[in-house]
């Protein structure tokens, strides 16, 4: 009798055992594309906290999902991602998409808000987003506000403002990094590097995870000769990621200073194999140029040394160097010109750098803005140039000097429509140069240099 319970209950148990498990199934078949999408999601909204935007896209471009609420959610995300690198125009198709698949129109048009800010627009936003901090927005809203309006801050040579921003955000958040990563923006801009590098540090400090931040550290620690330290940096940025052009530049330049110039060679030439910008891979051709003629090779340092100039013909150090290869080579004619264009080069450098400190204590005047996009744009930094001139059109819309600029600029590029545009608004305005409202004031040429965004 109990042999018999015995063999009926085994198969009612295995019943049971499959029903269940055909259960489980079932609602694995039903909710786990929903897990996996949450987990996704979870570990995207995990690099973005951490500031990591790279990740953050990779992650977002890797697991889109088609339609429905997920791929809203995905696409505003991405928009945010986009926005936070100042890739405006990217996030606004984002945005779109967003929009198109469902996503919170208000969420969407708050983000759209701050790239108004961010991009220096503040002036336009900055009550409205102060109404909505204080009307209790979450910590992560919280930050994109304080920051972008910093950000905007900056770019509008607003310091003061800037700084009031940062202070008020880190006592409110004394833990989070990014005040301290914004105010050593702020120090960079006024070209003070050992405090730059004391802010950059405490805010990596705090989130040791930040790339971009430790990039920064090594950079300055290179620049102010604190060379173990910056190849300690360099080193950790290469293990994290390898392919980034800054952190093999930075680690070759640290070896080179140090006098280990075999390996330095090396990653130069690693670097020239990845995705650099004209600038990054010209320096990477000087510094072998250089290190070819140290070496007695001066026809290959010329050749190196005419590709930096080639790859980015606004390299002041590439012409003068170039100068002197031609030189010993015998090409006197060849090295004159390289050398009155290395001058040329360097007196719109300094010029600029003039510009720049001037518009950081005149941050109303459109004048040094004009003058600055003139000069960027005559250098070919057709981006930064006309960033500078939409700022000095945000302080005055009917700035003649600028809309001068413009004209010549859209004319120069055959867009006829846009050129009469802005000499239609010029009017009689003088084109930009020696005579010039910024020139009128007997400011000095200072040291320094290069292409500056506002």
């Amino acid at each position: 009798m109990g042999e018999g319970r015995s063999s009926g209950a085994g198969p009612t148990r295995r019943r049971l055992l499959l029903a269940l498990l055909a259960l489980l199934l079932g609602v694995a078949a039903w909710w786990g594309p929903s897990l996996r999408e949450a987990a996704a999601l979870a570990t995207i909204r995990a690099a973005i906290a951490d500031h990591d935007w790279s990740r953050a896209e990779t992650l977002l471009r890797e697991g889109a999902a088609a339609g429905g609420l997920v791929a809203a959610q995905r696409e505003f995300l991405l928009g945010r991602v986009f926005r936070r690198q100042r890739r405006f125009a990217e996030a606004e198709r984002c945005f779109d998409a967003a929009q198109a698949l469902g996503w919170s129109e208000e969420e969407i048009t708050r983000q759209r808000m701050l790239a108004r800010a961010q991009s220096g627009d503040v002036g336009s936003v900055k009550e409205r987003i102060g109404g909505m901090l204080a009307g209790g927005a979450d910590d992560a809203f919280a930050e994109d506000c304080y920051e972008a309006l910093a950000e905007g801050f900056i770019g509008s040579f607003r310091m003061d403002d800037a700084r009031e921003c940062l202070e008020f955000w880190s006592r409110w958040q004394p833990g989070n990094p990014l005040p301290s990563f914004w105010m050593g923006v702020i120090e960079d801009r006024f070209e003070r590097p050992v405090f730059a590098l004391e802010q950059y540090t405490r805010a990596l400090a705090m989130n040791p995870r930040d790339h971009e931040v430790r990039i920064r550290v090594a950079r300055l620690e290179l620049d102010t000769a604190r060379l173990d330290d910056a190849q300690r940096h360099f080193r950790e940025c290469l293990a994290e990621r390898p392919d980034d052009p800054r952190a093999v530049l930075g680690l070759a330049d640290c070896l080179l200073r140090a006098g280990d110039q075999a390996t330095a060679r090396d990653l130069y030439h690693d670097a020239l194999t990845t995705d650099l910008t004209a600038e990054q891979a010209a320096a990477a051709l000087t510094e072998l140029g250089q290190m070819a003629l140290e070496g007695g090779e001066v026809g290959r340092g010329a050749m190196l040394l005419e590709q930096a100039v080639h790859v980015d013909p606004r390299g002041t150090r590439a012409r003068l160097t170039l100068a002197g290869a031609l030189l010993r080579l015998g090409d006197e004619e060849g090295a004159k010109r390289e050398r009155e264009s290395a001058q040329r080069l360097a007196e719109r450098q300094r010029r600029l750098a003039t510009i720049t400190h001037e518009a950081l204590g005149k941050p109303n005047d459109p004048g040094f803005r004009a003058e600055a996009g003139a000069i960027l744009l005559e250098a070919g930094f057709e981006q930064e140039g006309l960033k500078w001139l939409e700022t000095a059109l945000r302080i005055d819309p009917g700035h003649g000097l600028s809309h001068r600029v413009l004209a010549d600029h859209y004319a120069a590029l055959g867009d006829a429509p846009r050129a009469a545009h802005h000499r239609e608004l010029a009017g009689d305005a003088p084109p930009p140069g020696p005579a010039g409202p910024a020139a009128a004031d007997g400011a000095r040429p200072s040291a320094g240099g290069g292409a500056v965004a506002p």
